[in-house]
């Protein structure tokens, strides 16, 4: 059976009748409270007036101790309207006379009062009244307050019934024209009658069917233009399908292959590697694999600039791929780094002499611009599968022996088990120096540096040593390039920055004021952060920033030159001398050192020591010392290892010595006492 509905009228006069109904049971109960509390508070005073008159009558009989009077007293109180308890007590409270018996209920009054005499109280008076009327005047008013609701509500339920009738009319109308709709029928117009809020509905229903009907007629116009483009787009899915056949194609082979040189990429080698040792395995065929690196290529695109070293790249490319046969692969795995997969090559000998031939073909000079540019390189080669039949193992060897072929510069190894020992050892002092630096266990000797016109010390170089725990006290050409060719030498630059500034200020504050130099690398002055990083240590160190020397190679200043001036100034700018370091081995020219705010050059110590054998390191030292003294700029010469070399120094008006003659680097404490050795 299916519910039963409700018309909107009905629900709305239905509401209507209980929110009236609802409001006027609210009067009810409000006026019936009322009418409740006053006739209490009305009852409570009369019963509080009949006690006092109690205890008045009630005084002389108290006073005497007549209780027979009291008595008579109690009786004549209880005959008034609604008394139903009266009693008395004495001064003590003992109970002297009472009549009726006290209730506790609904209407039900009580009221005490005391018995005084010139100020003095003999007993107490209590009287209780019961109000037997108010119960019949309550259900006269409910009676009463019910017609009126009774007849409130039918003159409500008529007004809603009227108002309902007309509402539904136009309502009526309204859900006609929506049946209309749903039926798919628009631009019909309802009839409007009267001014109010429904019309101006049904008004704006009109206004909708309208334009209903208009978007119907732009869909239809636009279905049969969709169906036109349609048609078209099909001719077009054929021509396209054709250009992205061609597209994937050229897609696949950028993916493939190096952008630059046309080489297959890492991704095609480790392919081919894959498919070449699933052929060896399968028919017992060799291979070799080698890693071939340039040595000094970021030299070179530092210096020429990075298009010089693209076309450097691409000619590399082009040699390589002329002298190797068809069936090998020539691949550029990123960088200055290629890679060569030779089947067929089963021992080391053929390996070398592919190698060899590679090697010369490279030491060609080759033209850049107008330079002329000649490159080497290290190669180190695997055989399959003698040293491994795995690709990844292949690779990771081949780079074994190209690392051991360019540290030794022998410019070409097979892979030995001792190298992948080497690796191996060279992974763990680097996680060792890791460790190290994070818990401090570096240490720094300084070596003093003297000025030549007064023979006083001025300074110190701070150079670090890692006391390591199985090879010994290690100096830092063991660990320093380890730390450059990875990420720990921003955190070891820094922490021998923090310590050298610690010391600067631990000798400042004993009333020497020597500047510390520390060294810095190439990578750390291309950091953009680098002054800022600086200017916070030496903040935190408490140390005068005129106390800390920079230490910049002049080949590190060469590499990016731009950062590198943009560096110095802003060290300079809060205090910090730069100097630039093994002088006179780089290629830096006059006008570029103009522009660098340094404070003082270092001279190489290559061309400091053989000044008393060699008549042209003296005329460089010379030129040195003159160049430097025209741009403002304080020398040290470095290296001085005999009285001989530090009194021709003098006489060529350096500033400032150092070396072996003058001191060894010693730790802190030593060199404490050598100054006082020295005083």
């Amino acid at each position: 059976m299916p519910p039963m509905t409700l018309s909107f009228r009905t629900k709305m006069i239905a509401g209507i009748a209980l929110i009236q109904i609802l409001f006027l049971l609210a009067i009810l109960m409000s006026g019936l409270t009322v009418l409740s509390q006053s006739r209490a508070q009305a009852l409570m005073t009369r019963v509080k007036g009949d006690a006092r008159l109690f205890a008045t009558a009630s005084a002389n009989a108290l006073v005497s101790d007549d209780i027979g009077a009291l008595r008579r007293i109690v009786r004549q109180v209880m005959r008034n309207r609604g008394v139903i308890y009266a009693a008395a007590w004495d001064g003590d409270g003992r109970p002297l006379a009472h009549a009726g018996r006290a209730i506790e209920g609904a209407h039900v009054y009580r009221a005490q009062a005391s018995v005084m005499v010139d100020k003095t109280s003999y007993g107490k008076v209590e009287i209780e009244v019961r109000d037997r009327r108010f119960g019949p005047i309550l259900v006269r008013a409910s009676h009463r307050i019910l017609a009126i609701a009774l007849g409130e509500i039918m003159l409500v339920g008529l007004a809603s019934w009227l108002f309902g009738r007309y509402l539904m009319r136009q309502v009526a109308a309204i859900e006609a024209g929506v049946a209309r709709i749903a039926s798919g029928e628009l631009g019909f117009q309802l009839p409007v009658a009267g001014h109010d809020e429904l019309a101006r509905m049904i008004i704006g229903f009109n206004t909708m069917s309208a334009q209903l009907k208009t978007l119907q007629d732009e869909a239809t116009r636009e279905h049969h233009e969709v169906l036109a483009a349609n048609e078209r787009l099909e001719r077009r899915v054929y021509e396209r399908t054709e250009e992205l056949a061609v597209a994937n194609r050229e897609l696949e082979y950028r993916a493939m292959h190096d952008p630059l040189t046309g080489l297959p990429n890492r991704i095609l080698l480790q392919d081919r590697l894959f498919q070449a040792i699933r052929a060896g395995h399968r028919e017992a065929t060799p291979f070799a694999l080698m890693i071939l690196d340039l040595d000094g290529f970021k030299d070179i695109n530092d210096g020429l600039g990075h298009e010089a070293g693209d076309l450097l790249l691409q000619e590399v490319a082009r040699r390589i791929v002329a002298r190797l046969r068809q069936s090998d692969t020539a691949a550029r795995l990123g960088g200055d780094e290629f890679a060569l997969l030779l089947p067929g090559v089963a021992n080391g000998a053929d390996a070398e002499i592919v190698a060899r031939k590679l090697l010369d073909a490279l030491r060609v000079p080759t033209a850049i611009g107008d330079q002329a540019v000649s490159v080497t390189a290290s190669c180190g080669a695997v055989l399959f599968p003698s040293h491994g039949d795995e690709g990844s193992t292949l690779l990771r060897h081949a780079d074994r022996a190209m690392y051991e072929a360019k540290r030794t510069r022998q410019g070409f190894l097979s892979f030995a088990p001792a190298m992948d020992e080497a690796g191996d050892d060279r992974l763990r002092l680097q996680v060792g120096l890791e460790r190290a630096i994070r818990h401090g266990d570096l240490v720094l000797h300084y070596q003093p540096t003297v000025n030549l016109a007064t023979g006083e010390v001025s300074g110190a170089e701070a150079l670090v040593r890692w006391p390591h725990p199985v090879l010994g006290m290690l100096a830092p050409a063991r660990f320093v390039p380890l730390a450059e060719r990875t990420d720990l030498i921003g955190p070891l630059t820094f922490f021998v920055l923090r310590q050298a500034a610690t010391q600067a200020r631990a000798w400042a504050e004993r009333g020497r004021r020597l500047a510390v130099a520390v060294n810095v690398s190439a990578v750390s002055l291309s950091d953009s952060g680098f002054a800022d990083r600086v200017e916070r240590i030496l903040q935190e160190a408490g140390v005068a920033p005129g106390l800390i020397e920079l230490e910049v190679t002049e080949t590190a200043l060469m590499r990016d030159p731009e950062r590198a001036q943009a560096a110095i100034r802003a060290l300079s700018g809060f205090g910090v001398h730069v100097a630039i370091d093994d002088f006179g081995t780089g290629y830096s020219s006059m006008a570029y050192l103009r522009r660098l705010a340094v404070a003082k050059i270092k001279i190489d110590k290559s061309f400091v020591m053989d000044m008393g054998v060699s008549r042209n390191d003296s005329v460089i030292v010379r030129s040195i010392i003159d160049l430097g003294h025209s741009l403002g700029l304080k020398v040290i010469g470095e290296g001085v290892e005999s009285a001989e070399t530090m009194a021709i120094l003098a006489g060529l008006g350096c500033d400032y010595a150092q070396g072996f003659h003058i001191a060894r680097p010693m730790g802190a404490e030593a060199f404490d006492t050598w100054l006082q050795q020295r005083a």
